[in-house]
């Protein structure tokens, strides 16, 4: 079940998401980043950190608007603890190198082209 925490985390999340495929100014986004947070930066730093660790864990595979999407959270964190910043960017890199990985072992084949199953 979703905590209320989880909730705005996904509505901060969200909300910037929107902002940047809209293209919408970033004072705007900033200021409305802030109205929803209400004070909890503690949660824009989880947000944000989250999102570009994620990133930076497979970088190869996407554009990069993850990027932008944690710079607006960022400029939306009066205050933040840059340290707090850093511990969330570190649980999205470790959360995304394991969805790089199957959970229940290596993909059937191994590439090698026998189509074997994996032992």
């Amino acid at each position: 079940m979703a905590t209320a925490d989880n909730l705005l985390m996904s509505a901060l999340h969200g909300t910037a998401w929107r902002s940047v495929v809209q293209r919408r100014s970033i004072e705007e986004t900033v200021r409305e980043l802030r109205t929803i947070a209400g004070g909890r930066v503690d949660l824009i730093a989880e947000t944000a950190g989250i999102t570009a660790g994620s990133w930076l864990a497979w970088p190869e595979t996407r554009v990069g608007h993850e990027l932008v999407v944690a710079g607006l959270l960022v400029m939306a964190g009066e205050g933040l603890d840059y340290d707090l910043l850093g511990h969330w960017v570190q649980v999205g890199y470790e959360r995304g190198l394991r969805s790089r990985r199957p959970v229940h072992g290596e993909p059937i084949g191994h590439g090698d082209g026998a189509g074997g199953a994996a032992v």
